[in-house]
């Protein structure tokens, strides 16, 4: 099978305004007259209401279609919920070329099904956790339906939701299904978190025992909603050890803090509680964080690191558990 016709592998920046992409189609030309150019929409086969209420961001980061790649235009959505795994949402639309030329040979993961008036066939993918649903509006024309994230179920459920939508903008498709309208709002702050400011959880003294300043600076987030969080500086300069960092989660899962979605490598059990570790050296981040689940719905993070030695990169944190521990509230 031709390596690089999953949908999703079309692109991977997203969010990027504009959504009109303009491909050669086949229709004829006029005598004297340059090719004859259609115009195809990908963004426009969800609306920005439907977008919203499917749980994407809008509007749409468009892909101009390839053709001598076999690559039709595109248009990419992603999760409005930034608390765990992103999840992509990629609708494509060819006129130049046929299902089969684009495929070659892919496995059928599931039988043709109706969704929206229109049959929809799965094919498999090397990508994985992908769910990808097919349907042929042409000799040379069809449209894809693909959403990627961590599971594979959820992303085939996702796929399933949205193709009938997409198909209300297609020749031959039922009207638009009602949406319930999803909600990536957490649940309110609530129990022992909510209210709690997390420069209390290490004290001035304590502070200095793990070499950073004695008083911390407390910022809410802006990312993971409802949680907020305290930095103490390092004292070592630009080298060597991070800041100190606590995070409150009082709406935020254990399991649903960025890069936390991925087995620990171990647990610490500290007084009775139980931390995951999660030492990271990818990329620019180097960082070490700890995460306690409080209750199924909060949950308290701690994160640092040591810049040169990656021995010492999870130090600061097991160091900073027995302290934040005592210092929470039962």
């Amino acid at each position: 099978m031709r390596t690089g016709w999953l949908p999703v592998a079309v692109g991977t920046a997203l969010l990027l305004a504009g959504c009109t992409v303009e491909v050669t189609g086949s229709a004829a030309p006029v005598h004297g007259q340059a090719a004859v150019r259609k115009v195809v929409q990908p963004c426009t086969l969800l609306s920005d209401d439907q977008v919203d209420a499917l749980g994407f961001k809008g509007p749409g980061k468009a892909e101009k279609a390839r053709p001598e790649q076999l690559s039709p235009a595109a248009c990419l959505w992603s999760s409005k919920d930034d608390s765990g795994p992103t999840v992509i949402l990629n609708i494509g639309w060819s006129v130049d070329f046929s299902l089969d030329d684009y495929l070659q040979g892919a496995v059928v993961k599931a039988p043709p099904a109706d969704y929206g008036g229109l049959k929809w066939t799965r094919y498999g993918s090397f990508i994985p956790d992908e769910c990808a649903l097919y349907t042929t509006l042409g000799e040379k024309s069809f449209v894809y339906v693909s959403v990627s994230s961590n599971d594979e179920t959820k992303s085939c459920d996702a796929a399933k939701t949205v193709t009938p939508v997409v198909a209300s903008h297609l020749p031959g498709g039922s009207p638009a299904p009602s949406i319930t309208p999803s909600s990536s709002a957490p649940p309110a702050p609530s129990g022992p978190l909510a209210g709690l400011d997390p420069c209390t959880l290490l004290k001035a003294d304590q502070a200095t025992q793990l070499k950073v300043e004695p008083q911390g600076t407390r910022t809410q987030s802006t990312t993971t909603p409802n949680a907020s969080y305290c930095l103490w500086k390092d004292t070592d300069g630009d080298s060597g050890q991070k800041p100190f960092e606590v995070w409150l989660g009082p709406s935020t899962a254990a399991t649903k803090w960025p890069y936390t979605d991925l087995p620990p490598t171990e647990t610490k059990d500290v007084s009775g509680k139980k931390w995951a570790l999660f030492p990271n050296l990818s990329g620019d981040r180097v960082t070490c964080e700890a995460v306690l689940a409080v209750t199924d719905t909060s949950s308290v993070k701690i994160v640092s690191g040591y810049l040169g030695d990656e021995n010492k990169l999870c130090d600061a944190v097991q160091a900073g558990l027995p302290l934040v521990t005592a210092n929470l509230p039962s």
